[in-house]
């Protein structure tokens, strides 16, 4: 959706070459998250059908997508326009939060499978359903929006002046 949208607001014949450039390094990053997306869709659809699902580690693809694509975002997209450096901030930071919970959840499946603590369900779980879907949302917004509205990248540019 977010891609569309940026698509339809780069290409519209109404704006000027200044605009456009404007638009650009934000249409870049959601391409590459719809790819990303996208190919984690087919990926999981897959998995499923050939029923390649381990216990040890049932979305671990998920995990190694998450990293892939920041390290994608974070070394090959370079960004010099303000919405390209927010974008690209909340980018990393939900794509990091993500991985971090799949990780987190992986590490507590490995825990359950063998034994070291019995299954129950508790915070994390919850946490972990409510943070994928929270920070998908919050990527999506920042790319269609461009704007600051947590004020986190501010918050960062403040803290590393102070260092």
């Amino acid at each position: 959706m977010a891609t569309l949208l940026n698509f339809v607001r780069m290409s519209g014949w109404q704006f000027q070459s200044a605009d456009k450039a404007r638009f650009k390094e934000p249409m870049q990053l959601a391409t590459i998250m719809f790819l990303s997306y996208f190919f984690g869709s087919v990926i999981d659809y897959f998995v499923n059908l050939k029923e390649l699902i381990s216990y040890y580690h049932p979305n671990s693809y998920y995990f190694f997508l998450d990293i892939l694509t920041a390290l994608l975002i974070s070394i090959v997209v370079k960004v010099r326009s303000k919405q390209g450096q927010v974008c690209k901030f909340y980018l990393l930071c939900g794509l990091l939060f993500n991985a971090s919970l799949f990780l987190i959840i992986q590490i507590e499946i490995f825990l359950i499978y063998e034994g070291f603590k019995p299954y129950e369900h508790w915070w994390l779980w919850y946490m972990f359903s409510i943070g994928i879907n929270s920070s998908d949302a919050m990527m999506v917004l920042v790319l269609i929006l461009q704007k600051d509205f947590f004020r986190l990248y501010l918050l960062s540019r403040k803290i590393r002046e102070c260092f």
